[in-house]
């Protein structure tokens, strides 16, 4: 197995010049209970969305979002419609976590603005090297090594459901917002990647 390390310099600049701290090991690993449903989730439906963007941005086949929300019109949405969102088939791609407002986070990550309670997902699947209530500047934070020399960080949350050393399939929530936005990127070992160019058009 795999033993995980995270130097106190790997996130260098995720928060100016604050470092990811040691997972918070006085706080207990999430019961069962409060974990999801891991085959899937749930997406409401914002004004100017499209099947085929939400799709795409989850990592599925258009026509299997269709198929596994009896769609039979895939042009017919509503604004606050529930979709229910399977995991998808797994791949080295990434995906986008979470569905909403985009805008530019630090030089190379983005911010996701989504409605209270949207549940964030893993971009791909990886190990929890980091899951910490306590990362200063940005609250609860979660960070996944993909086992290749990607890491990808996602902080923010307002809720983690995951614990360190978890293994996690791509497209299984690992967190969920609050009212702040999530703060997503994606880095190869220590230096950071342009997260926008490597996630699929939205």
């Amino acid at each position: 197995m795999r033993v995980l390390i995270i130097s106190a310099g790997l996130l260098v600049g995720l928060a100016g010049c604050e470092t990811i701290p040691e997972a918070d090991s006085s706080r207990r690993p999430p019961s069962r209970q409060a974990l999801p449903n891991l085959q899937g989730s749930y997406h409401d439906v914002q004004r100017g969305e499209t099947l085929w963007r939400i799709a795409r941005s989850y990592g599925l086949e258009v026509n299997a979002l269709a198929k596994a929300n009896r769609l039979r019109d895939t042009s017919l949405l509503r604004v606050g419609q529930k979709l229910f969102i399977p995991v998808p088939v797994e791949s080295q791609a990434f995906f986008w976590p979470v569905r909403g407002r985009v805008g530019r986070s630090g030089s190379n990550g983005v911010s996701i603005a989504a409605p209270p309670g949207s549940l964030v997902r893993a971009s791909r699947s990886g190990r929890v090297a980091v899951a910490t209530h306590r990362l200063s500047g940005w609250g609860k934070a979660v960070v996944l090594d993909h086992l290749d020399g990607y890491l990808t960080v996602y902080a923010g949350l307002e809720q983690i459901l995951t614990a360190p050393g978890a293994s996690l399939r791509q497209g299984v929530p690992l967190g969920s917002l609050g009212a702040r936005a999530l703060h997503f990127e994606i880095r190869y070992g220590t230096a950071p990647k342009d997260t926008v160019a490597l996630l699929p058009d939205e």
